[in-house]
């Protein structure tokens, strides 16, 4: 479950612990209660992320255009047979943004959608699904409990304190961009893998599949700033880039940024413009 400010974490909260009264085979996982102390936050959200196949994003009118939010229900889409439902508190389906307006929405108060939501996420979960009329007895037994938490959290204001949010810096979710990417391609490659040995075909080489990658975490990084990549080229030990702004609203790529881009790869980094003149550098301490 994704969330992003006080409103979509206590939705996410309240869904954590409801959920399984009503289907007793799903455990959903949520960051802010399900890592243990000390544990590697970036690490297990990645990890998380790709294996996810279903994604509850909790959406409210002032996280919707979270790029973070919008990045994590990306990954889950991604997966093979991956479902993202946003789950709406406070709005309108009408008022849902791209790129989660491309998700079928439920809104989070109204009896009749969420539970067809629970009927889907009941039938995606496979072998383990209940039968129909056993989800609805329970349902209707613990719908009245939810529903009041729903209304209460609905009315919240719309923007809570500081306090309330969690603000990850641009490091940590350049760092956890990267695993992320990596812990999808991986699992993409195991099953390629598989089925190439099925068919008596040749592997891709591990390198290859690092790169794709690696240059799927430089387009996601650049996109943050409103860049658009056009083309990455290894040369020996550094990465050339080429990349281009979008839009009038794009950010600069500053030395801060290149920098964190050569940690994550272990390479220095030169950002060129189209024109072939050197916009920043960024090196390897």
């Amino acid at each position: 479950m994704s969330w992003s400010g006080q409103r979509a974490r206590m939705t996410a909260e309240a869904l954590r612990s409801w959920l399984p009264d009503v289907l007793q085979h799903v455990d959903p996982w949520l960051s802010s209660q399900d890592i243990s102390a000390g544990g590697r936050a970036t690490q297990e959200i990645a990890t998380k992320l790709s294996e996810a196949n279903f994604g509850i994003i909790c959406t409210t009118p002032e996280n919707q255009s979270s790029s973070w939010l919008n990045f994590e229900a990306g990954a889950v889409s991604n997966q093979v047979g991956g479902y993202v439902v946003p789950f709406l508190i406070g709005m309108r389906v009408a008022e849902l943004t791209s790129p989660l307006s491309q998700f079928q929405a439920v809104l989070g108060d109204n009896e009749d959608e969420v539970l067809k939501f629970l009927t889907d996420l009941n039938s995606a979960s496979g072998t383990p699904a209940i039968p129909r009329d056993r989800l609805d007895r329970a349902f209707r037994r613990s719908w009245p409990e939810f529903e009041s938490r729903m209304r209460d959290i609905r009315v919240l204001p719309s923007r809570g304190g500081s306090s309330d949010t969690v603000k990850r810096s641009e490091a940590d979710m350049t760092e956890e961009i990267l695993l992320i990417t990596r812990s999808l391609d991986h699992r993409m490659a195991e099953i390629e893998k598989y089925t190439l040995q099925a068919e008596g075909a040749p592997l891709r080489p591990t390198r290859e599949v690092r790169r794709i990658s690696e240059e799927k975490f430089i387009a996601s990084s650049f996109a943050k700033l409103g860049w658009e990549v056009v083309r990455s080229s290894w040369e020996g030990a550094r990465v050339v880039i080429v990349a281009q702004s979008t839009s009038d609203s794009s950010k600069a790529v500053s030395r801060e940024f290149a920098e964190r881009i050569a940690k994550s790869l272990g390479r220095d980094v030169i950002v060129r413009g189209e024109t072939g003149k050197v916009i920043v550098r960024g090196n390897l301490p």
